[in-house]
């Protein structure tokens, strides 16, 4: 006859103690022996307990499947199972189930992740750039030109495109984070023994993680085909795991429990009626292929089994903004199956037996960070090496991943991949670079559309190129063109004084066309004006950092009238001369977005000088002036502009007018309609985010509305509207818009006093 006791540390580790040799032993000798036993436990700190009341339960599999923002429906089962005290013997997972299972299958308690996912910023995350306001100005100073959300590249003669529609540097970083860097020899090791399913694109065969780094794997089964990069493993080009087995049921079935727990989030297939658009076939067709697997491996379940979907109606698989709600469906869908699920509840003591297994996952302390790039693939390995130097003997690992998302900012990289090794009881980061795969040649194009009630449409099409890393020092060369209503060609030559330095200098060339249309008192074109400028700027200059940059430097600007429309007699002759002088423009954006910014602020301010002394034949002072502020309240987010920007001191009849008047720049009046030596606008916007677009089309649909106050002073010599200077013009707006990868898109309607009620649609505006 043999004793068994068993014990269990805080930590989860079960000590079993053996007793031997029992048989014909006194009932007060067993006794004794028993007596001391447990004496000898509670001395040592450990409780001592029945076999059977601290054993740890069997419990059920779960399968949690793939379905994107639909699968935040997890959280909200798996926080049920809990509250039924309903044990989870492992866990497998494809896609958002591999995400969610994976973290708490990692020993995350469930409170804690759904924290996480509260604070985080999806839209960030999958918009597939890094936080704006991150990002060195040099490398957002074209965002207020209306260029698609896209680049394009040239590189060894081919234009190239890249290989996802989103880069994944944001959510492979995130899911670093949430997975506390686990690597280890066997998932099975895990608090709850795990697998993650992606597929294999050469063979759409189904790809099973076992072991190794699980941020990795949870990365590999959400590889989104087209939207995500995919994941390179072993030779194997890896991606969503759903097109391959989307409920993962014979990872567990029969292999590491015997009942199974489905939770499936999949989109349902859609009715006749439903499949309106290309987009609806699509999705259609893609719901087809994942359905078959499905069905698959349904058919391995038996009556024991519980399959639970949640009624996730309207919400697809990219409402991430909705994920709270989301939780909560998947909440109600297992309560609504208490009946069923609670056949698989424990006791309190079993329960609490079980959980103390879960223990909470640690972020390690870094002994060593190393570069590790292909041969012959990466040319910066030094200079990133240098990047990655801490001061100190041991780096949490959070600081570091900070280092990697700055450098990430920079543009340079397509990815700054890592893991984390355990190495002689040494934990050692190894980053795998991954340099631009469409080069550091690339291509934008752009396109602005506009049309109003008077009968005003306006057309221009835009393309920029720019080469960087021209030497070691980081210069880089851009050029810019547009034809149509508005002609311009620019070209800027732009030189860091050192790799990474602050200073830098600049020379650029350019020729613009600008039109200037006259109005009379009933809005009438009395006729058109055309400036063809050429000018040139040589700048030295300070950037800083992510915030912006300050230039000071010469120009000279050659300016020639003609008058396109209208009668030479009301208009007078052309008009030419030149402006030489010394200017200054110091630029700060914290915008987050800066077509619907949500928060941050923007300043841009120039000041500029002509000097007869240098050849110019004008004499005048000149300003432009734009504050901006955005801030966001629950649902709404206020937008507060004010714009100042003229000609002072002038000391000749020639000199630039300024405009006013346009949609969102004192609606009510046609573009440019006023014109002035010097012109101000006050502007407060409000709008309401009504609805979430996916990443690869855009970031939302807005309503909203504008209230506008304009003023212009000065009368120049095109003999311009005098009767409105001097006084404050109300002006206000209602729109409905949608910011779309080709640009903000508006439809609206406003009026101003003394202009008229305007409709107006746009396509790219200045705002």
């Amino acid at each position: 006859m043999s004793l068994y006791l068993t014990s269990r540390f805080d930590d989860g580790e079960t000590i079993i103690l053996k007793i031997t040799n029992m048989a014909g032993k006194s009932d007060f000798t067993i006794w004794t022996v028993i007596a001391a036993v447990s004496l000898a436990a509670l001395l040592s700190g450990l409780p001592a307990a029945a076999a059977e009341s601290a054993q740890v339960p069997e419990g059920v599999g779960v399968v949690l499947g793939g379905g994107g923002a639909r699968g935040f429906a997890h959280l909200g089962v798996l926080k049920e199972l809990e509250r039924l005290r309903i044990p989870v013997a492992c866990i497998a997972g494809t896609s958002a189930g591999a995400l969610i299972g994976g973290i708490y299958a990692n020993g995350l308690p469930l409170d804690e992740m759904e924290s996480e996912f509260n604070a985080a910023d999806w839209d960030q995350l999958l918009a597939g750039k890094p936080a704006r306001a991150s990002i060195p100005y040099d490398r957002k100073r074209n965002d207020y030109k209306n260029y698609l959300d896209a680049s394009f590249g040239l590189k060894g003669g081919e234009l190239r495109l890249p290989r996802g529609a989103i880069n994944s540097q944001g959510i492979e970083m995130y899911i670093h984070k949430m997975t506390r860097d686990r690597d280890i020899d066997s998932f099975d090791k895990l608090p709850i023994p795990f697998r993650a399913v992606a597929a294999d694109l050469l063979t759409g065969d189904a790809v099973v993680f076992d072991k190794g780094s699980l941020a990795h794997a949870l990365r590999a089964s959400m590889a989104v085909p087209g939207a995500f990069d995919l994941v390179e493993d072993n030779g194997q080009l890896l991606v969503d795991g759903a097109i391959a087995r989307n409920v993962p049921v014979q990872e567990v079935k029969g292999r590491c429990a015997k009942r199974v727990i489905v939770v499936d989030v999949g989109a349902p297939l859609m009715k006749a009626d439903e499949i309106q658009s290309w987009f609806d076939v699509v999705a259609q067709s893609s719901n087809l292929a994942v359905m078959r697997n499905v069905r698959e491996q349904m058919k391995r379940l038996d009556k024991g089994d519980v399959v639970i979907r949640p009624d996730l109606t309207g919400y697809t698989a990219a409402s991430f903004s909705d994920h709270e709600a989301i939780v909560k469906r998947g909440e109600a869908a297992a309560r609504s199956m208490d009946k069923q699920l609670s056949v698989f509840s424990v006791s309190e003591e079993q329960y609490a037996a079980w959980k103390q297994r879960l223990s909470r996952p640690r972020y390690p302390v870094l002994d060593e960070i190393k570069v590790q790039a292909k041969d012959g693939e990466f040319t910066k390995q030094a200079v990133l090496q240098e990047s990655l130097t801490f001061t100190g003997p041991a780096v949490p690992v959070g600081m570091a991943r900070n280092r990697l998302e700055e450098i990430f900012a920079g543009g340079e990289y397509d990815k700054l991949a890592y893991r984390v090794d355990s190495v002689s009881g040494r934990n050692v980061m190894t980053v795998m670079p991954v340099e631009r795969g469409i080069g550091q040649n690339t291509l934008h194009f752009g396109l602005n559309l506009s049309s109003d009630t008077p009968g005003n449409s306006h057309f221009t099409l835009r393309a920029a190129h720019e080469r960087t890393a021209l030497n070691d020092a980081g210069a880089s060369w851009r050029n810019d063109v547009a034809i149509g209503d508005e002609k311009s060609v620019n070209s800027e030559f732009y030189q860091p004084l050192w790799r990474d330095s602050p200073f830098f200098v600049a020379a650029s060339l350019g020729l613009q066309q600008k039109p200037f249309r006259v109005f009379n008192d009933n809005h009438t074109v009395l006729g058109t004006l055309k400036n063809n400028a050429l000018s040139g700027q040589l700048d030295a200059g300070v950037a800083l950092g992510k915030y912006g940059e300050w230039r000071l430097g010469l120009y000279r600007q050659d300016n020639d009238y003609t008058l396109e429309q209208g009668d030479p007699n009301d208009f007078g002759g052309g008009i030419r001369f030149r402006d030489v002088g010394v200017q200054t423009r110091l630029v700060v954006d914290q915008f987050d977005n800066p077509r619907w910014p949500r928060s941050g602020y923007y300043f841009s301010g120039q000041l500029g000088a002509g000097l007869p002394s240098m050849g110019s034949e004008v004499n005048q002072k000149f300003y432009d002036l734009t504050g901006e502020l955005a801030h966001t309240y629950g649902d709404f987010t206020a937008r507060l502009t004010a714009k100042a920007k003229g000609n002072v001191d002038v000391r000749s009849e020639a000199s630039v007018p300024q405009q006013l008047g346009g949609f969102l720049n004192l609606t009510g009046y046609q573009n440019g309609e006023l014109l002035a030596d010097r012109i101000g606008l006050a502007r407060l916007m409000v709008y309401w985010r009504a609805a979430s677009l996916p990443p690869v089309l855009g970031s939302g649909v807005y309503a909203g509305l504008s209230m506008e106050a304009g003023r212009v002073w000065g009368q120049n010599n095109l003999e311009l509207q005098s009767r409105r200077e001097g006084s404050w013009i109300p002006a206000g707006s209602l729109f409905l818009s949608a910011d779309t990868i080709l640009g903000p898109f508006f439809v609206g309607v406003g009026t101003a006093r003394g202009g008229q009620l305007t409709g107006y649609i746009y396509l790219g505006v200045d705002y």
